[in-house]
């Protein structure tokens, strides 16, 4: 249930403290948190799974503190494992950057054993990637895959309950590189991944069955199926967020239901500054109705560090997508059933419609939303195709025919969002996810339904992700026995 909740990283945590920093600044204003991601670099080098004591003098205190009040920790990693890491990001302490000049202390062991991809004369094969020089996990052995899964169930066994498998690309292999099944690097490289997230997912289900979370890039055919996947790297403009919008509907399209993004842009304005303040509104309201919600950059993006407004604005849209946890839980589970992923493109949801072949900046989000990201600097209107059908405006609960195109208001703290007329939305009340997730059990948690409109044959129905139902016929609702579920209707 975390996955789909809003997790909080940076590209470094210099030291044990910065993680706290952010820890303690979204509980002191007050917004929602599920998870802190110690993405790179957060190990002694690339990539031993030890947590670097210089950098987090006491590692797994702070997981276990984080924990407490309800906040889970992802780690970042990826399948190499360096003989040094001088060009790679590293804490700016001496002794760490030390370490990161030396080989990973389990290279050369695992080098004497096999568990590396071979170069064309049997030697491990040895490559630069974008944190040092080191050689690729070879997980078609199954010896070099449970030494790689053991390595990161010690890492989990500190508390950790999820983890950011980076990389993964094929083109790091030659055509000439062998596998351990015998295939080159010609037939194995796009296999790569999957059989890396594969073995990441296994070590969480071996450590936290039923708990763990993987967050994955990159994907390629088959690999929605496994975790989550997320967009990559975005300068922090309007054009990037433009094409991420895109590239999501792309996704869905090509069957990944869970996905993410950095809110804000990873990169940073023109690479060298922070997500300014309006890009970054229209950010967090696409982030609101993206499945997992993720705030991640190189620069200080955290909404207190803005304005009152921005804090405002950002608070509210985290909080309501914490409320539509539920919602977006019964949409993956369709997912699972179906492979209808949670985002809708027109084209997948209604394919006669033609318009639904080139509408690259709008979506369905499960059954009952349609949401009109704003894409453009200064833009206060934007143009939105809704579906056909009966539509309510979220906001104002006008009533909007569908099938065509209507000028839709979107001023700074709106993103134009519209229900279908007859659905049962069913959020969780704000009070209950102010501060996050937490560890209520799901089916314990309280429930808001509410029905939008008239349904047009009098009766409508929810399934929730445990199976459960909602339903309203002609007046009288029908909720899950021993749920607290308050019904309305708009």
């Amino acid at each position: 249930e975390w996955a789909y909740g809003h997790w909080k990283s940076r590209d470094v945590y210099e030291h044990q403290r910065d993680a706290e920093n952010d820890f303690d600044g979204y509980a002191d204003n007050e917004i929602p948190l599920d998870a802190i991601v110690i993405d790179s670099p957060w190990e002694t080098q690339y990539n031993t799974w030890e947590p670097n004591p210089h950098q987090f003098p006491d590692f797994e205190g702070m997981v276990g503190r984080f924990r407490e009040l309800g906040v889970r920790t992802v780690v970042w990693v990826t399948p190499w494992v360096n003989v040094e890491s001088r060009d790679g990001q590293r804490p700016p302490d001496p002794e760490s950057e030390r370490l990161h000049r030396e080989p990973a202390p389990n290279y050369e062991p695992a080098a004497r054993a096999g568990h590396f991809v071979k170069a064309e004369h049997g030697e491990p094969f040895v490559a630069r990637w974008w944190m040092g020089t080191g050689s690729p996990v070879d997980f078609t052995s199954p010896g070099a895959e449970e030494w790689w899964r053991e390595l990161a169930k010690r890492g989990l066994r500190l508390g950790v309950e999820g983890i950011k498998a980076d990389d993964g690309e094929g083109y790091y292999f030659p055509p000439g590189v062998r596998f351990a099944d015998g295939r080159s690097g010609a037939e194995a490289a796009w296999a790569y991944g999957l059989l890396y997230r594969r073995s990441m997912r296994r070590a969480l289900d071996e450590v936290h069955p039923g708990r763990g979370v993987l967050f994955g890039r990159s994907g390629w055919t088959g690999q929605q199926a496994v975790g989550v996947t997320w967009g990559g790297d975005q300068a922090s403009d309007f054009w990037s967020l433009e094409t991420l919008v895109a590239a999501t509907l792309t996704a869905a399209a090509s069957g990944y239901s869970n996905w993410s993004h950095d809110v804000g842009g990873y990169l940073g304005e023109r690479l060298v500054a922070r997500c300014p303040k309006e890009l970054l509104l229209r950010w967090v309201q696409f982030g609101c109705f993206s499945p997992l919600m993720q705030a991640h950059g190189r620069f200080e993006q955290e909404a207190w560090t803005y304005d009152a407004e921005t804090l405002r604005v950002y608070r509210d849209y985290v909080l309501l997508h914490e409320r539509l946890l539920p919602y977006v839980r019964a949409a993956a589970a369709a997912a699972t059933r179906s492979g209808l992923p949670i985002v809708r493109p027109l084209l997948l949801s209604d394919p006669d419609d033609e318009r639904g072949w080139s509408l690259t900046d709008q979506y369905g989000y499960g059954p009952a939303l349609w949401v009109a990201p704003v894409l453009e600097r200064g833009a206060r209107e934007r143009e939105v195709s809704l579906p056909r059908g009966d539509w309510i405006d979220y906001w104002t609960g006008e009533r909007v025919r569908g099938g065509g195109e209507i000028l839709a208001p979107a001023p700074l703290e709106r993103i134009p969002v519209y229900v279908r007329s007859g659905a049962i939305l069913v959020t969780h009340p704000p009070e209950h996810v102010r501060a996050g997730l937490g560890d209520t059990p799901e089916s314990e948690r309280p429930l808001e339904a509410t029905l939008w409109g008239e349904p047009p044959l009098g009766r409508a129905s929810v399934r929730l992700a445990d199976g459960s139902h909602i339903r309203w016929r002609r007046g009288d609702w029908s909720v899950p026995t021993g749920r607290v579920v308050s019904v309305s209707a708009r």
